[in-house]
């Protein structure tokens, strides 16, 4: 049984929209994103420091990621598109795909964004030192009831079902 140290590390499994994703290249997920910006408001009788300071952009949080097996299912699951048969055939326009998105750490931790943006594209080169991938992009959004983005749950606890 794994003890809640609040240290989250490794990733276990991968989920988008309750569907299993592939493997994942050895740097497993970066977070990224823009910092928020803000407007620092100056009065002329207070020259020092801002009088007061409005967030004028609140930033994005996102996760990246790079798929190394690429499946016809595994490509399906991050870019669209076909499979017949093992065949993997796209979309005629690119695609953005939303759902929920869930990584579980090997600590035991599951980390759920509730509305995730996946946008995917391919990475890396085809040589005898490293594999095709498709570079993921998983983008916060704000869930359509309003509520968090995304919730922590410790090792033990209980994962809703999507």
């Amino acid at each position: 049984m794994a003890e809640n140290d609040g240290i989250l590390y490794g990733v276990k499994s991968l989920k988008f929209s309750n569907n299993q994703l592939g493997y994942i290249s050895e740097d497993g997920l970066a977070p990224g994103g823009e910092a928020p910006s803000k407007t620092r408001i100056f009065a002329a009788q207070k020259r020092d420091t801002p009088i007061k300071v409005l967030k004028s952009n609140p930033g994005t949080k996102l996760w990246s990621f790079t798929l190394i097996q690429l499946d016809a299912a595994n490509l399906v699951k991050v870019m669209g598109g076909s499979n017949e048969n093992g065949v993997y055939t796209p979309d005629s326009d690119d695609v953005e795909l939303q759902g929920v998105f869930d990584l579980e750490c090997v600590s035991g931790h599951t980390i759920r964004m509730h509305n995730a943006l996946l946008t995917a594209n391919f990475a890396n080169n085809i040589n005898m030192s490293g594999v095709l991938g498709v570079a993921c992009e998983i983008e916060m959004m704000k869930p359509e009831d309003g509520g968090a983005s995304f919730t922590i749950y410790p090792p033990n606890a209980e994962v809703p079902a999507v």
